[in-house]
């Protein structure tokens, strides 16, 4: 009786040897890899509201909020601000859906310092 191997079982074509198989199941990994890596969210300057307006970074939370209206979920976080760690400085992010995905934008005290876009994933 002839013992079979994985790759043997894989790549049912003797024409491919064991290493030419490791090969193409790493090459198949890094793809997986990468293309989960292009589906990640990134950061922005600003984003375009569905009436046509503006959010940027910088802007206040009262300003934000008359462009956007009341956000999809609130978080709110206190945070350091100082190198020792003795001032605290409350922060907290909203995110809103629009049609190409999810904006999450951060305050630190009143003002926009970032904004976050995840893509939809459909």
């Amino acid at each position: 009786m002839e013992r079979t191997h994985f790759f043997d079982r894989m790549f049912l074509m003797r024409a491919v040897s064991r290493v030419q198989a490791v090969v193409i199941h790493i090459s198949a990994i890094g793809l997986v890899i990468a293309s989960a890596a292009f589906a990640t969210s990134w950061e922005t300057s600003s984003m375009r509201t569905p009436g046509g307006g503006l959010v940027r970074i910088g802007m206040t939370r009262q300003e934000v909020l008359k462009e956007l209206g009341q956000p999809q979920r609130a978080r709110t976080s206190t945070h350091s601000t100082a190198a020792g760690g003795k001032s605290r400085k409350k922060g907290s992010s909203s995110t809103y859906r629009a049609d190409d995905g999810l904006y999450t934008i951060t305050f630190s005290g009143e003002r926009v310092v970032k904004i976050v876009v995840t893509p939809n994933r459909d």
